[in-house]
C-alpha cells in the first residue's frame, strides 16, 4: 500500500452509505445543489462533537453557534445517506457524491510539512472489502490535490462565519450559496 496502490475492490455492501458520516465541503454542496436541484437545508445536518467521533477539537471546519460546536454532514437516517436509493441502495448522485464520499476507504497521510506521503485503508473500515484487487491512488491523489486547494478556503469562510455570532448553524449555508 502507498503511494500507487491499495489493496481493495468495492463489493458494494453499503457500508460506506450506510455507516459512514460524510462531512462535505461547500463546494461539494455547491456542486449537489448546482448538479441535482437538492435543498442543502434537507440533505444536511450539523452535529455536535458527541455525535462524531475521530474529529480532532482543532479541525478548523467546527462551526461555533452560542457556545456549541458543530460540523456540517450529510444528512443520515437508518437507512443510511440521505441520498441512498432506499430500493436499489446505491446513491443517487453519484457522479456529484462529496469529496470524501470519492476518497472513502482511504485515507490520506501527509508529512508533518503538509506534503503527500501515502495512501492506505482506513483503521476502520468496516465493509466486508476484498483486498485482492489493487486500487490505483492516482486519481485519488488528484481529488487530493484539489481539495487541498480549498482547504484554506473552507477554514477562512468558517473563521469567518464563527465571528458572525449566528443563531443557528445553518446559517453557514448563506455563506456560499446564492439565494
Amino acid at each position: 500500500m502507498g503511494k500507487h496502490k491499495v489493496l481493495f475492490k468495492c463489493i458494494h455492501c453499503g457500508h460506506c452509505c450506510r455507516d459512514v458520516v460524510c462531512l462535505p465541503t461547500p463546494w461539494d454542496v455547491i456542486r449537489i445543489v448546482r448538479e441535482t436541484g437538492a435543498d442543502p437545508k434537507r440533505f444536511l445536518e450539523f452535529l455536535k462533537p458527541t455525535e462524531i467521533c475521530e474529529v480532532s477539537a482543532s479541525d478548523p471546519t467546527w462551526l461555533e453557534v452560542q457556545g456549541e460546536r458543530y460540523l456540517m454532514a450529510l444528512r443520515r437516517s437508518e437507512q443510511g445517506c440521505y441520498f441512498v436509493n432506499k430500493r436499489t441502495r446505491f446513491c443517487k448522485i453519484y457522479e456529484h457524491r462529496p469529496i470524501l464520499c470519492r476518497l472513502y476507504p482511504c485515507a490520506v497521510h501527509e508529512t508533518r510539512a503538509g506534503d503527500f506521503k501515502s495512501f492506505t485503508l482506513h483503521k476502520y473500515v468496516g465493509c466486508p472489502r476484498n483486498q485482492g484487487a489493487a486500487l490505483d491512488t492516482k486519481p485519488l491523489y488528484d481529488l487530493f490535490i484539489d481539495d487541498r486547494e480549498h482547504q484554506q478556503a473552507y477554514a477562512d469562510l468558517v473563521e469567518v462565519f464563527n465571528k458572525k455570532n449566528a443563531s443557528k448553524p445553518v446559517e453557514f449555508l448563506d455563506m456560499f450559496l446564492s439565494k
